[in-house]
């Protein structure tokens, strides 16, 4: 009994290293990219685009460096790097919406997070966003629906679109921010919740998304990223989200985002200087993300 203890806490502490070793190295300066998208065509569409985007945009802290942590950056400075796809998660406590990673509290209100959404539109006029929202667990002491307290907020807030689907073209869609809505009963933005899948890729009306996020190692992830940039390279799909996200379920314990992430950045950035002529890829939902590799995402827009 006591052996096994050990050995759990061991291969624990050995999980800790190796997420800490692969996440360290990634962390960088930023360069400001606040207005990249004042380079585009007004008439240029959504599909014509490559997007830097950023998994689980909130989750800056982890459960004993295990479990929870899936980017460096703060959403503000994410936005200044030149993301443009954010990935929102909530949780209703105490009638008051919180920022979570599954059961790992990120210790930040989504006030906070919409109020920099919106900002930043409101100072950067050309840019737009596209913003993911879902309610990733169950309420806590709260007496009002998840959907309600979310809808409220965003009304307040002109920069939101209130349409349930999202624009064509980049002229369309600046200075606003457009809605995902991963929750029920949505009456904002794009109603993606009963039709979304899991651990899969799959269509949902005019998306394309590529979400295989249990994977044996590195390289199987990558061979899903690289078959949704053909996906995208097609031009057959309003949007295409490739989320380049996943955890080695072949480990015990499982190992979280950190060690693949460092691996996969490392092939999103040459795949994308390097190959597929000058097609554009979607939108790649990055762990981790650094300037540089929103810089690479950024420059295949004007090769």
């Amino acid at each position: 009994m006591k052996k096994s203890i050990v050995k759990y806490g061991a291969l624990i502490l050995l999980s800790i290293i190796l997420t800490l070793v692969a996440v360290l190295p990634m962390q960088s300066g930023s360069s400001d990219r606040s207005s990249w998208m004042a380079e585009l065509d007004d008439e240029a569409k959504l599909n014509s685009l490559t997007i830097p985007g950023t998994h689980d945009s909130g989750a800056l802290h982890s459960l004993a460096e295990v479990s929870g942590k899936c980017q460096s950056l703060s959403i503000r400075e994410q936005l200044q790097i030149g993301v443009r796809f954010l990935d929102i998660r909530l949780q209703l406590v105490d009638n008051k919406l919180k920022v979570v990673h599954s059961f790992t509290d990120q210790m930040t209100d989504f006030e906070d997070v919409l109020a920099d959404m919106t900002s930043f539109v409101s100072e950067n006029e050309s840019e737009f966003l596209i913003v993911s929202i879902k309610e990733d667990a169950s309420p806590k002491r709260s007496d009002v629906a998840f959907a309600d307290a979310l809808e409220e907020m965003l009304l307040s807030y002109s920069e939101i679109n209130r349409a349930t689907s999202l624009p064509e073209t980049v002229g369309a869609a600046r200075g606003s921010i457009h809605v995902v809505a991963r929750y029920k009963n949505s009456s904002i933005g794009l109603p993606c919740y009963d039709d979304w899948k899991d651990d899969t890729s799959f269509v949902l009306g005019d998306l394309y998304v590529q979400d295989n996020y249990k994977v044996s190692d590195a390289e199987e992830k990558i061979a899903d990223i690289r078959k949704t940039y053909l996906v995208a390279s097609e031009g057959s799909y309003a949007l295409v989200l490739n989320y380049t996200s996943c955890y080695l379920s072949s480990c015990f314990p499982p190992i979280y985002a950190g060690l693949p992430a460092h691996a996969i950045n490392r092939d999103t950035q040459e795949a994308i200087y390097g190959e597929y002529n000058d097609s554009p890829l979607g939108v790649i939902v990055c762990d981790f993300i650094t300037s540089e590799l929103a810089d690479a995402i950024i420059g295949r827009n004007f090769r």
